[in-house]
């Protein structure tokens, strides 16, 4: 029954994709670029307008299925407060209400009654929008706070990846994306287990921090004055940041509390050198 229950869950949230509804603009663009070359202006302007409308909604849509889809994966989450697939639903209905009767030519009654079904029937498949905070209660953590930490991260994150991206040294890129790769570890630690965060988003800021001062210091200093002993202290202090980062987070995994202002206060002091 569980297991029944569970092929359920993942065929819907497979399903949930806007991929289907993008099929729709082939159709509406072949009919819009066959009235410009037939030289019928008035149809093809109704036309363009409404492939631009199906468009919009359907960007709509897909933004807010990329919502549930996070908002589902994430043991903790604040629900989206914009309901971008609601707005989706009704953009989309006026859009068929707008291709049936003013670009078809369909009667008044006939074009509502298509766009009210077309309307139910996109949110009998892709539902409503995800409502109420996923925020356990009782652990005296600011889950508010708690994910407006791990966003600012995520974006950090993305920001050193960038950074990284800049570096031609293939070995200082490989020890940058192992430092990374365990901040990410650490992130995915204080989403399962974020009663944690009291400790973990202390050392999240300085090890992101630290990670980035090292990139930016490198990409600051022009690539050939820089001698292979500098380069080879950048590779060292990455490397052994997140072999200890490493051991600390199994030590988070396993609940174990442990003396974070000594690897902070560690890596600050290289980090200065």
């Amino acid at each position: 029954m569980a297991k029944a229950k569970k092929m359920q869950v993942e065929k819907r949230e497979k399903s949930a994709t806007a991929t289907y509804l993008y099929i729709f603009l082939l159709p509406m663009f072949l009919s819009t670029v066959l009235s410009l070359f037939s030289a019928n202006y008035s149809s093809f302007t109704l036309k363009l307008i409404a492939f631009f409308m199906l468009l919009g909604s359907i960007k709509l849509i897909d933004i807010g299925l990329e919502n549930e889809k996070e908002y589902k994966k994430s043991t903790i989450a604040i629900a989206p407060k914009v309901k971008y697939k609601l707005l989706g639903t009704i953009a989309l209905t006026i859009t068929i209400l707008f291709l049936s009767y003013i670009v078809d030519g369909f009667s008044l009654i006939n074009s509502i009654f298509t766009s009210i079904v077309g309307g139910f029937g996109l949110f009998a498949y892709y539902g409503s929008d995800p409502v109420g905070n996923k925020l356990p209660k009782g652990s005296g953590v600011n889950y508010e706070k708690l994910i407006k930490d791990i966003k600012e991260a995520q974006e950090k994150l993305k920001s050193i990846e960038s950074s990284r991206d800049k570096i031609e040294d293939l070995e200082l890129k490989s020890a940058i994306s192992k430092a990374t790769k365990r901040a990410e570890d650490i992130l995915e630690t204080i989403k399962k287990d974020p009663k944690d965060i009291r400790i973990a988003r202390k050392f999240m800021v300085v090890y992101l921090d630290g990670v980035k001062d090292v990139i930016d210091k490198y990409n600051s200093i022009e690539s050939h004055t820089i001698d292979d002993s500098f380069r080879q202290r950048l590779i060292e202090l990455l490397n052994e940041a997140s072999a200890r980062f490493d051991r600390e987070l199994d030590r988070l995994k396993s609940n174990e509390v442990f003396d974070l202002d000594v690897q902070i206060d560690a890596l600050k002091q290289q980090l200065k050198e």
